[in-house]
């Protein structure tokens, strides 16, 4: 099911953050919504994800069930490991191939095997969003959806999770919000000004 947006309009209170969203997005590939800070970028994430309902218009096609969303801060259980926090996220019951999935995405993603076992706390900052992502990209569903996925990333990290992204846009439809121009260009993402 496609993902559409028929006339969405959001409001803080009397402010009147954006009006008449409307857009067809495709199945896959990678659209990234730009606009100036305070415009509604997150917002309209959050509505997409169906963690904010509080909206005009109607979403067609997203909601929790749908979505796989990389916040913009990493939303870290700080009683879990690293593997574990990618894990729990993903399966209620894990068995080795789960395990196996998330230390190889982990691996990929620039950790080390002990990493792995390092808790939240014991994380920089870079690390912990890379955590956040790899949770998104482990997670099964036809939206993916990443705040400033390349934040706190240096170069290096923020070429591999780029690579990945390009990779999931394959299978299915990426919307990302970033500040980032250097983003757009390389995941030549189609560009959705709000």
């Amino acid at each position: 099911m496609a993902l559409i947006l028929k006339n969405v309009s959001k409001s803080f209170d009397e402010k009147r953050i954006f009006s008449s969203l409307s857009y067809e997005f495709s199945d896959t590939g990678i659209y990234a919504i730009c606009g100036e800070s305070g415009k509604g970028k997150t917002t309209l994430l959050r509505l997409i994800s169906g963690l904010d309902n509080d909206f005009e218009g109607e979403i067609v096609g997203g909601g929790i069930k749908n979505v796989s969303y990389a916040f913009q801060e990493p939303r870290l259980l700080p009683t879990l490991t690293t593997i574990d926090n990618v894990i729990f996220a993903n399966h209620d019951k894990p068995d080795d191939a789960a395990v196996k999935k998330a230390t190889n995405m982990l691996l990929r993603l620039g950790f080390s095997e002990e990493d792995t076992h390092l808790f939240p706390e014991e994380l920089s900052g870079g690390m912990r969003q890379r955590v956040t992502l790899a949770r998104a990209f482990l997670r099964d569903a036809p939206i993916l959806l990443l705040d400033e996925p390349t934040k706190e990333l240096d170069a290096e990290n923020a070429s591999i999770v780029k690579e990945i992204i390009k990779e999931e846009s394959k299978r299915r439809l990426v919307i990302l919000v970033t500040h980032n121009e250097a983003d757009l260009s390389e995941l030549d993402a189609v560009a959705l000004k709000i």
